[in-house]
């Protein structure tokens, strides 16, 4: 791969030595040709959908490949489930990166719940060491966080106070806040409360 890099940065930088040629079909008005491009794409795994698009951002920021072609390079790569959820999109959402990024997350309900589940029922496992595991456990507690789009402490206070508030609370409601997509402590409340008032 480290070769396929360094040819496409010699390519970069050579004199054109020929007049300049048709764009081809995978030539983007840009100028950036799709197919000189597409094998450096990481593969598409099912079983590793969260670590995927951050594999692709730092590949496609470290060669620069423009953003509006980066939907069209991922399309090419993906299989199964995140295929089909894509092939129902709309032409134009098709083409927004962030939009095809959100629906295959979304697919393999890689949602903020999901990460704080992952997060707080993971183990050690009898092969890993404790370096390993509290690697991992800082792994998936980045990994809820960012879904939650958790950035400063304020985030983190609302976070970690929204999640001691649900434990107190019957499922059902639990499962409706959810479904509301609250953030803050205070409107978990004032929703649950409105909840429980129609629910009686």
């Amino acid at each position: 791969m480290h070769l396929r890099v360094r040819a496409l940065e010699l390519e970069k930088t050579s004199p054109a030595k020929s007049a300049p040629a048709q764009p081809s079909p995978s030539t983007p008005a840009n100028g950036f040709d799709l197919s000189k491009h597409i094998a450096l794409v990481p593969f598409f795994r099912e079983s590793e959908v969260d670590s995927y698009f951050g594999a692709f951002e730092h590949i496609a920021a470290a060669l620069n490949w423009p953003k509006e072609v980066w939907s069209l390079l991922v399309h090419c790569k993906l299989v199964g489930k995140a295929q089909e959820v894509c092939a129902s999109l709309s032409i134009e959402q098709s083409l927004d990166y962030d939009t095809v990024k959100t629906t295959v997350l979304r697919a393999y309900e890689l949602v903020p719940e999901a990460y704080r589940q992952n997060f707080r029922n993971s183990d050690k496992t009898a092969n890993q060491t404790f370096v390993e595991f509290a690697r991992e456990k800082c792994m998936l507690f980045d990994k809820w966080c960012q879904a939650s789009k958790t950035t400063t402490f304020k985030d983190l206070r609302e976070l970690i106070l929204l999640e001691e508030f649900k434990k107190c609370l019957p499922d059902r409601t639990v499962v409706y806040l959810n479904e509301q997509k609250v953030t803050t402590l205070e409107k978990a409340a004032v929703c649950a409360d409105e909840y429980n008032l129609t629910h009686k």
